[in-house]
């Protein structure tokens, strides 16, 4: 999800320690012995965005690459990217170790960019190229490539799967809920394409198991350490020692909305494809996350932005000023479950509208994806 919907949903959480709220919103004439005007929320927002400042500002550079794909900006050749990815593919089925592939992304100014595909199959690989955008990801009109836009290369030795089988016992519940919540998962889920357009490329890892299939791990590096309940207690030790020594009133609330920022973070995570390395340093696997949302979607992070708003304009007044003159859980009902509702209920129409009208349903692809449609 995006960064501000992890600062609003930290804040959100703080707002429901009654004590947090009033030493937030207390003025130095009514504070008596409780802290005034502090800015104790804002740290439950700053640790909510720290698990992904730290995998894109730190975890990334450490993730080594054994090939790099970096297309040429005025001649990029699909065939060639295709064949190098198939056999970076075909190198783990046959050394049994991961191997690592960066792709790079294609810029062509200060503002273009060209877009283009990766696609997975189960013994092929394809490079699809398409429009130039703008760094807003708008697409450019009249920029199709003059180029042969498709490449594709087959496997020769490996198969290649989406989702692991090689499970560990925090896998198996996470997959044992999902499908509990969802159902069976799809046959063939998990080798969505991949869409590089803007800024920073994508990697990814492949491993071979011990069904002899080699695993597409999506983003190896992102979300493993970095996203741990551990460590977010671990990062919250400044925030209990600091304020104590400073022999500051109620300075274990410090450390506590610390803790629940970072932990809110993690937890919204858990909802989208990728789930976290939950437990690190003391369990290091990235486990897989339920499914339920997709990260990059605009309908998830404005439903929470929203939802978080709402809940921390409430729990302001409730726990200070009580200027609204309707219960809380009225309140909740009237702000937020029927608006949602409403608008989960357009969004569903509008989708319904799309199939009759296009004869096609809607794929909801996961997080970072694309849907390229072949030549």
């Amino acid at each position: 999800m995006k960064g501000l919907t992890h600062f609003i949903s930290g804040v959100a959480a703080a707002t429901f320690i009654p004590e947090v709220v009033r030493m937030s919103a207390a003025s130095r004439a009514d504070a008596g012995g409780a802290v005034s005007n502090s800015f104790i929320i804002c740290l439950a927002g700053l640790y909510a965005v720290m698990p992904d400042t730290m995998d894109f500002k730190l975890g990334q550079f450490f993730s080594v690459a054994d090939y790099q794909i970096d297309p040429h900006p005025e001649n990029p050749d699909a065939q060639e990217m295709a064949e190098t990815l198939a056999e970076a593919i075909d190198t783990a089925h046959r050394s049994g170790e991961e191997i690592r592939v960066q792709f790079y992304p294609i810029q062509l100014g200060a503002n273009e960019w060209r877009r283009y595909h990766v696609l997975f199959d189960e013994d092929e690989v394809t490079i699809q190229f398409d429009d130039v955008v703008t760094t807003s990801q708008l697409p450019i009109p009249n920029t199709e490539p003059e180029f042969e836009r498709v490449g594709r290369a087959k496997l020769k030795e490996a198969t290649l799967k989406g989702r692991t089988t090689d499970l560990d016992w925090l896998n198996k519940l996470i997959r044992w809920t999902r499908q509990k919540i969802k159902g069976p998962d799809k046959k063939g889920s998990g080798m969505k394409p991949s869409t590089l357009d803007i800024l920073s490329g994508t990697q990814f890892a492949f491993q071979k198991e011990s069904d002899g299939k080699v695993y597409l791990n999506w983003l190896p590096w992102h979300r493993t350490w970095s996203h741990s309940y551990v460590l977010g207690a671990l990062l919250a030790i400044p925030a209990f020692v600091i304020p104590f020594l400073l022999n500051m009133t109620n300075w274990w609330l410090y450390g506590v909305v610390s803790i629940l920022g970072f932990w809110v973070h993690l937890t919204e995570d858990m909802t989208g494809h990728i789930g976290g390395s939950l437990l690190w340093p003391l369990f290091t696997p990235r486990t897989e996350g339920l499914e339920l949302f997709s990260a990059s979607d605009p309908r998830t992070n404005f439903s929470i932005d929203y939802t978080a708003v709402v809940l921390i304009i409430l729990n302001l007044d409730y726990f200070s000023t009580q200027l609204i003159p309707i219960n809380w859980w009225l309140s909740v009902l009237l702000f937020i479950v029927i608006p949602m509702g409403a608008y989960f209920w357009m969004i569903g129409e509008i989708k319904k509208n799309i199939r009759k009208t296009h004869g096609r349903s809607i794929e909801e692809a996961p997080d970072g994806s694309g849907e390229p449609v072949l030549d």
